[in-house]
C-alpha cells in the first residue's frame, strides 16, 4: 500500500493541536527554546537570525542590569532593537596579522564577506549536535527559526517525532576588547552630547552594548525520526502527495526501487522549491524566502533528513560587553555581557556600581514607608555616612558655565553637608568625586591648565578612601539594590 505525505509549510499548522498555549505564548516559547540551545554553546543568541550584525555595532540598553538578567532568563535572549551606531573597528589587522589576515590590502570584514564563497576565508567554528523532540498536542521542547523542522515534521505526517540539528558551515570573526573599547570611547567623545541625554536618573540607568564577536552559519543539517506513526495523514491547506518508499517491481526489484526512490526525492524537492518561492528578483531568477533553500537528502517511511542552505551565512549568536552611561555622557568600564546575563558577574565591587544606581535604590526604599524590609535597609544604609570625612579633602572641579570653563565647585575644607547626614549624602559626595576626576583627567590630557595633576591625585585618593569604606559593606549595598529592583519591577 502506498504511503502518501502531505506538505505543510507553517509552524502554525504543525502546532494546530497545541491547545494549551496561546498564539503569543507559543511564539515566545519557540524563541526561548532556540535561544537556550544557542546559549548552551556559551554565546548570546540572536533571534531572529540576521545577516546584518557586525563587531562594532552599538545598542542602547535601557533597563538595569538585574532587569536584563530577568528578561534574559524569561525569553532566552535580549532584543537588539535599539541600535544607535556602528563603529568601524580598527583592530582587525593586528588581531589577525599572524593568522587569517592574508594580504596587506585586505579590508576586514568586507573582503571576507565579498570573497566567493562568502566567508570562506574567515575562521571556522564548530558547534555540537542538538537534539529535539516534538509531540502533536504537547508542543515543541525545541523549536528553531528555520523552515527545515516544520517541513520535515509535515512530511513524516506522524504525531510525535525526535531528531537532531547540526549547525554546519559555521564561521566566526571578531576583534579584541582593548582596541574595540578605544574605538567606542573615541566615538563617545565625539557624541558626548548625545550620550548625555541618557545620563542616569533616579529611575533609570542606561548602558551601551557593544558587539565584539559574531558567529554565523551557512547550513543546517536536520534529521527527524518519527516517534509514533499514524495510519492516516494530516492535512492543512494545499497538499501534494508523494510516494517516498516504492515497492520493488519487475525482475530487478532493487534497481526499480532505487530509481523510483531517487525520482521521487527529485520530485519532492521540486515541490518544496515551488512551494517556498515567494518573490521574483528578475524574469530568470526567483528567490526563496526567508533567504535559503530546503532540500530533502534522504527519506523513508519513518525518517527524513534535510539540508537548509542560506544564500549567505546568517548570524546566530555573538559576544560583547556593556558600558555604563554615566553623568554627562561619560562611559564606565567594559563588562562582559555574557557574564552579566549568566550571573557570573553581578556588581563584584563598587567600581561596577554608579552613585546613580545607589541613589536610585535608596530613593525607592525610602518611598516604601510601610515595608519593613525597606525601612530596615534604609536605616543600615544611613549608618554608612560615618565613612565620610567632615570636610572636602580636596577641591572638587567641574564646569562653571555653559562654555565649559573648568573651575572649582567645592573648595577644600568646606563642610560636606550642613544638614543631617544620610546615605544620599554618601552618594552625592561620591558622584561629585567621580565627575571631578573625569573632568580633571580630560584637562590634564589636553594640557588645559598646569598644576592640575596634584588635584587629580587628591580626588582619586578621596574616592579610593570612600569606596574602601563602602566595600566593607558591599553585601548590604547589593541587597539594597536587589530589593529596590524587586519593589520597582516586581518578581
Amino acid at each position: 500500500m502506498l504511503r502518501y505525505i502531505l506538505v505543510m509549510l507553517t509552524i502554525a499548522a504543525i502546532c494546530s493541536g497545541c491547545s494549551t498555549l496561546s498564539k503569543k505564548g507559543a511564539l515566545e516559547q519557540v524563541a526561548k527554546d532556540w535561544s537556550m540551545t544557542i546559549r548552551a554553546s556559551q554565546i548570546i543568541p540572536v533571534y531572529p537570525l540576521t545577516e546584518d550584525l557586525l563587531p562594532g555595532d552599538i545598542f542602547l540598553v535601557q533597563v538595569p542590569i538585574d532587569r536584563q538578567q530577568e528578561i534574559y532568563k524569561q525569553k532566552g535572549f535580549l532584543p537588539l532593537d535599539n541600535m544607535i551606531c556602528r563603529v568601524d573597528p580598527q583592530g582587525y589587522k593586528d588581531f589577525y596579522r599572524n593568522s587569517f589576515f592574508t594580504g596587506s590590502d585586505l579590508i576586514l570584514p568586507k573582503d571576507w564577506l565579498t570573497t566567493s564563497p562568502v566567508w570562506s576565508l574567515a575562521p571556522t567554528a564548530k558547534f555540537p549536535t542538538y537534539s529535539f523532540s516534538v509531540k502533536r498536542g504537547g508542543g515543541f521542547n525545541l523549536a528553531v527559526p528555520v523552515q527545515g523542522v516544520p517541513i520535515g515534521l509535515s512530511l513524516l505526517g506522524g504525531d510525535a517525532a525526535y531528531g537532531s540539528i547540526v549547525i554546519a558551515d559555521a564561521k566566526t570573526y571578531g576583534v579584541d576588547v582593548i582596541s574595540l573599547e578605544k574605538d567606542v570611547r573615541d566615538w563617545a567623545r565625539k557624541n558626548q552630547n548625545f550620550l548625555a541625554n541618557f545620563s542616569p536618573s533616579e529611575e533609570k540607568q542606561n548602558y551601551l552594548r557593544v558587539v565584539s564577536r559574531v558567529y554565523l552559519t551557512g547550513k543546517l543539517n536536520i534529521s527527524i525520526q518519527s516517534g509514533r506513526s499514524v495510519s492516516a495523514g494530516v492535512s492543512a491547506g494545499a497538499s501534494k502527495p508523494v510516494n517516498l518508499v516504492a515497492p520493488g517491481v519487475g525482475p530487478d526489484a532493487e534497481k526499480n526501487t532505487m530509481e523510483t526512490y531517487t525520482k521521487n526525492l527529485d520530485k519532492l524537492n521540486g515541490m518544496l522549491e515551488e512551494a517556498l518561492k515567494k518573490i521574483k528578483i528578475s524574469d530568470k531568477v526567483d528567490q526563496l524566502m526567508p533567504g535559503g533553500t530546503v532540500k530533502v537528502v534522504a527519506a523513508s517511511s519513518n525518517a527524513i533528513s534535510l539540508d537548509e542552505t542560506f544564500l549567505r551565512p546568517v548570524v546566530i549568536g555573538y559576544l560583547g560587553f556593556d558600558m555604563q552611561i554615566r553623568s554627562g555622557g561619560e562611559l564606565g568600564p567594559p563588562i562582559p555581557t555574557h557574564a552579566i546575563l549568566s550571573r557570573e558577574v553581578k556588581y563584584p565591587n563598587l567600581s561596577f556600581v554608579s552613585s546613580a544606581d545607589l541613589h536610585r535604590a535608596y530613593s525607592t526604599l525610602k518611598r516604601k514607608d510601610g515595608d519593613t524590609e525597606a525601612k530596615r535597609l534604609v536605616g543600615e544604609l544611613d549608618k554608612l555616612a560615618t565613612h565620610l570625612p567632615e570636610k572636602y579633602p580636596c577641591n572638587i572641579y567641574g564646569f562653571v558655565d555653559e562654555k565649559g570653563t573648568l573651575g572649582v565647585l567645592y573648595n577644600r575644607d568646606k563642610e560636606i553637608s550642613e544638614k543631617t547626614r544620610d546615605f544620599s549624602t554618601v552618594t552625592a559626595y561620591r558622584a561629585k568625586l567621580v565627575r571631578s576626576i573625569e573632568v580633571l583627567k580630560e584637562a590634564v590630557a589636553n594640557k588645559i591648565e598646569m598644576g592640575l595633576q596634584e588635584h587629580l591625585k587628591c580626588n582619586e585618593d578621596a574616592l579610593m578612601a570612600v569606596n574602601g569604606g563602602l566595600n566593607e559593606h558591599f553585601p548590604l549595598l547589593r541587597q539594597a539594590i536587589d530589593y529596590a529592583n524587586k519593589l520597582r519591577y516586581g518578581g
